[in-house]
């Protein structure tokens, strides 16, 4: 469990599995009181927390309204360093914006002293691995990466656990976080807290700063993770979780997810 007191390791002290681009969704408001607002959303796979590197593809964007339907976003960009994208938020409660990738399985293998992937299961592997292939894994993968917006009163609908591949929760809702206020995050797998997920912290302003001020972070057996902001401002939490499985599909099992929110003055 990461306490307060953790300490804050520059972005080189990062291990390599987390320190390569990260994919994150950036709202222009995380908090608003007028209904039928637009909001404006950057999306960017990059090295630095919220520092735009590379643009990605937003077309499997969606908002989650507060009744928990689901309505994909049209209004979109994308641009060489960064993606944008134009949401309207119709009324009250809080929405979730997510960018998820499906369930995909990569299979690896050596062939003469050279490493290739094939895009298949355990299953489906064996017709197109070829003659003498050696050291063959196949990795059973899902990503997503999400942030939630107010409009008015909180609601908690698109909050809830879906069950299904890694997730976060919190004993705070989005809309309510302060800092110098203590939060608790629960990662959970398939519907339960999960010990071994890896991940970091970070917030905004790092390039502007000799200290990037991110910290590590390994869930227990009850997946939480607590933290207490010190200072206002968006943040970011990246983690992973990876490990070997019984599945008929895979031999491995890897998970991923990024979250922004922001924390507000106290």
């Amino acid at each position: 469990m990461l306490k307060k007191t953790a300490v804050l390791l520059s972005s080189l002290l990062i291990s390599s599995s987390l320190s390569a681009h990260t994919l994150w969704l950036v709202p222009s408001h995380y908090v608003l009181s007028k209904p039928d607002s637009w909001i404006s959303v950057d999306a960017s796979a990059a090295n630095m927390t919220f520092v735009p590197d590379k643009g990605i593809a937003l077309k499997s964007l969606t908002l989650y309204l507060p009744d928990g339907s689901a309505k994909p976003v049209t209004e979109l960009y994308q641009g060489k360093r960064k993606s944008m994208a134009d949401v309207q938020l119709a009324g009250d409660g809080t929405y979730r914006l997510e960018l998820a990738n499906p369930v995909r399985f990569f299979t690896s293998y050596e062939i003469d002293g050279e490493r290739k992937r094939l895009l298949a299961n355990k299953q489906a592997r064996t017709a197109q691995l070829p003659t003498g292939a050696t050291k063959v894994e196949t990795v059973q993968m899902r990503s997503r990466n999400f942030a939630y917006i107010t409009v008015n009163g909180p609601t908690d609908t698109v909050l809830k656990l879906q069950g299904q591949g890694l997730e976060l929760s919190s004993n705070t809702h989005p809309a309510d976080v302060v800092a110098q206020e203590a939060l608790q995050f629960v990662f959970s797998l398939n519907g339960k807290p999960q010990a071994g997920v890896k991940g970091v912290l970070s917030f905004a302003g790092e390039l502007y700063r000799n200290d990037a001020g991110r910290v590590e972070f390994e869930t227990g057996a009850d997946g939480v993770v607590s933290f207490t902001p010190a200072q206002a401002g968006r943040y970011l939490i990246e983690a992973s979780y990876s490990a070997a499985t019984a599945s008929d599909l895979a031999d491995k099992l890897r998970e991923s997810l990024t979250y922004s929110f922001e924390v507000a003055l106290p």
